[in-house]
């Protein structure tokens, strides 16, 4: 970026510290006000060929176009480029906005997207002001890693990348294509508060231990390498701040859990110890609607977000195991199936609390259940009224 440097009027800046989840402001001394003072800053004619080219790499860099982009006013996208730019080159920009609102829901709106951006979590702006006029600002992120540790974590990503998406057929279904991941990083990931970069997609593909965000940004980040469109979506649950995605398939958009899928998870946030042997997975959040996800996930609406209807790539809907009323003939196909693949447990959900209640009372309170069951002694269950699911031991 060039500098042109001007001193026939003052020019004051203001350095303004961002890291996710806190702020800070640095009050630059008379000394370097003095030291910084009547910077103007340009864009040059090769600047904007430049950008127009990194403009055109953010586009080819996922598998469509980044959700929160696609969400962003005309003026909030230019600011978006220059911002993923800066962080891409690792250049401080001048940005086309003078609000620090602006800048800052910007930001988070382009790590929303790219997870790849694995090496910053906050970002400098510096704003320039004549008298109590701004002028102009800039940008350049907090990097976590230098550059050549940065190379060396692309690599691991890379090749752990390619060993797991080499496992699914180049003519998967989508519903495939996001059970195979989902299924891989709940098997292979280890819930663990305080694990290392668990912020980041480092901790999931690197070191096999993270939390949700870590989750998150890896589901979204193989999701999107195997051709899914997916999105980052941050908020809150009972137990406090959370993340999980925003996933399409089949041209449809779901929200998917990948924490709440890992029973690590579960057992730490209920305090129950759960044997991954019996139950290794939960799918009570793959591929749900927004009603069911709003029953006990709260989103941070950074940008709008879709209102999610559709069920056929639900997993419960998916594989048959859905009840829309109390049907004995469904339940017996539902655990038929499963002794004929030699499952440990039958998972099924009912379509609302009605139902719930209904097949509750049948197989648990009538204890219709040893009808569908190969033991005549007792039969260990989990029925969880929120999801309106039931798990049944084998």
């Amino acid at each position: 970026m060039k500098k042109n440097i001007h001193w026939s009027a003052f020019l004051l800046c203001f350095v303004m510290v961002f890291l996710q989840g806190c702020s800070g402001v640095v009050n630059p001394s008379a000394d370097s006000a003095e030291e910084t003072e009547k910077i103007v800053y340009e864009e040059t004619e090769q600047d904007q060929e430049h950008l127009a080219e990194v403009t055109e790499r953010v586009q080819k860099e996922t598998a469509q176009e980044g959700y929160y982009y696609s969400q962003l006013s005309e003026d909030e996208k230019v600011v978006y480029e220059q911002v993923y730019r800066s962080l891409a080159d690792r250049k401080e920009v001048s940005v086309s906005t003078l609000s620090s609102e602006v800048l800052d829901k910007v930001f988070t709106c382009v790590l929303n997207d790219h997870p790849e951006i694995f090496y910053t979590s906050g970002y400098i702006y510096t704003a320039h002001s004549r008298g109590d006029e701004t002028v102009s600002l800039s940008f350049v992120g907090k990097y976590d890693y230098d550059e050549a540790e940065c190379e060396r974590r692309e690599g691991m990503i890379q090749q752990e990348s390619e060993r797991i998406l080499s496992g699914i057929p180049a003519d998967a279904a989508d519903f495939d294509k996001i059970k195979y991941i989902f299924d891989l990083l709940v098997n292979e990931t280890e819930y663990v508060a305080g694990s290392e970069d668990n912020q980041n997609i480092c901790s999931v593909l690197i070191g096999h231990e993270s939390t949700c965000q870590g989750y998150a940004k890896a589901t979204q980040y193989l999701l999107e390498k195997a051709g899914i469109r997916a999105a980052f979506v941050s908020g809150t649950v009972a137990e406090g701040s959370h993340a999980w995605n925003l996933v399409m398939a089949d041209g449809a958009w779901y929200y998917l859990d990948t924490t709440w899928g890992d029973v690590d998870y579960q057992t730490q946030r209920d305090e129950e110890a759960v044997d991954e042997e019996v139950m290794a997975i939960n799918y009570d959040y793959f591929m749900i609607g927004s009603d069911r996800l709003y029953e006990t996930h709260t989103p941070n609406r950074i940008v709008p977000l879709p209102d999610c209807m559709a069920t056929e790539n639900n997993y419960y809907v998916h594989e048959g195991l859905y009840l829309t009323g109390l049907d004995t003939e469904v339940l017996h196909d539902i655990f038929e199936r499963a002794y004929e693949k030699g499952e440990t447990t039958v998972q099924f959900q009912c379509a609302n609390e009605a139902v719930f209640l209904q097949v509750s009372d049948y197989l648990l309170d009538e204890q219709h259940i040893f009808d569908f069951v190969d033991t005549i002694d007792s039969v260990p269950y989990v029925d969880n009224p929120e999801t309106d699911t039931f798990c049944f031991w084998l």
